[in-house]
């Protein structure tokens, strides 16, 4: 029996499809908006809740900021389930503004990763009931160290709060989730307080901006910071001659330096740079059919810088200098205006984020 195709069902909506089409998006529209409405709603609740907090922190926050300041340990910061989470970006926090952190999960301490923690470390421990089973079981059995623990909680008459020597209440937090449950202004909240803790120590340990660059030399904000001296090829690796030195002398002590770099410097004799001698220019000079005297001295074929630079100056100075005079390489100078050594375009270039 041959088997005959079933006609499609034609599920479009009846009617006029123009007019059909018109309540559909005028419905899609309505939803959108509502929704738009909810979430601008949902950041003005947890808004208002850190202005609440801002109010509500008092002198602990600056206690726990003294004694971990003067601790030898570290910062052990721990939590469960969203507060572990939330734990791991204070840690993180810390750790990249001068104080040593990490992060520890209450759980795995409890079957030998508590090994990790040390005498005189401090631990934030992070719960908003307060009452997280796990977590007290932790604090309960780390006490056999001599440690120091910090809650960070809303509960300030919690079990967590009675086992812990510093106690930063947030106070009780209306959670912005329509059923009052998930985890949400009360986290933004112990985040909040994290952040205002580890920069009060980034502040009151010094941490300059030269501390940032160490800590963070990948990425832009790496990039941002790090100074000509960082990238620079230095005064040893740069073959250096006189102004009156033989271009032979010059070429064979370019070739024998221990990185090729096919640039020597032509100093005065206060070490200030007065040339560069680039032996691909020299290389041009010969494809063109002109074969230069390796008696000349290099100043004769030496170019002239068209500016210097700063070894304190910043990558983004030496960027606007090599598009302002479309040069390859740039002299470096200390601040006794004495050649240290030379930055390269293309090095530049290639470490700055795209």
């Amino acid at each position: 029996m041959a088997i005959v195709n079933p006609k499609p069902i034609d599920l479009r909506p009846r009617g006029d499809p123009d007019q059909q089409h018109m309540k559909y998006d005028r419905n899609y529209s309505n939803s959108k908006m509502a929704m738009l409405e909810r979430a601008r709603a949902i950041i003005r609740q947890e808004a208002a809740a850190l202005e609440i907090l801002s109010n509500r922190i008092d002198e602990h926050v600056c206690s726990l900021a003294d004694y971990i300041l003067s601790s030898t340990g570290i910062v052990v910061v721990c939590g469960i389930g969203k507060s572990r989470l939330v734990g791991e970006k204070i840690s993180a926090i810390l750790t990249s503004t001068g104080t040593r952190s990490i992060t520890l999960d209450p759980v795995d301490a409890l079957h030998g990763d508590i090994g990790r923690v040390r005498a005189g470390d401090v631990i934030i421990a992070l719960s908003n009931s307060g009452e997280t089973a796990e977590l007290i079981h932790f604090i309960r059995a780390v006490r056999q160290l001599p440690v120091t623990v910090a809650a960070i909680t809303g509960g300030a008459n919690s079990s967590l709060a009675q086992v812990a020597d510093f106690v930063v209440d947030i106070g009780p937090m209306q959670e912005a989730c329509a059923l009052g449950l998930t985890p949400t202004t009360s986290t933004i909240a112990m985040a909040a307080v994290g952040d205002a803790l580890a920069l009060i120590l980034q502040e009151r340990r010094g941490f300059t901006r030269q501390d940032f660059a160490r800590l963070h030399p990948g990425g832009s904000l790496g990039w941002e910071l790090m100074r000509v001296r960082d990238l620079m090829w230095p005064l040893e690796a740069v073959p250096v001659f006189g102004l009156d030195t033989p271009l032979s002398l010059a070429l064979l002590s370019m070739c024998r330096a221990p990185r090729k770099l096919g640039v020597g410097a032509v100093l005065s004799e206060r070490s200030k740079v007065v040339g560069i001698l680039i032996a691909e220019s020299l290389g041009r000079l010969v494809d063109c059919g002109a074969t230069p005297d390796l008696n000349d001295p290099v100043k004769r074929h030496m170019q002239q810088p068209l500016t210097v630079i700063s070894a304190h100056a910043f990558l983004d100075q030496a960027v606007q200098i090599f598009r302002q005079h479309e040069i390859e390489q740039l002299p470096v100078h200390d601040d006794q205006e004495r050649f240290v050594g030379l930055i390269s375009r293309q090095d530049v270039l290639k470490l700055r984020p795209k």
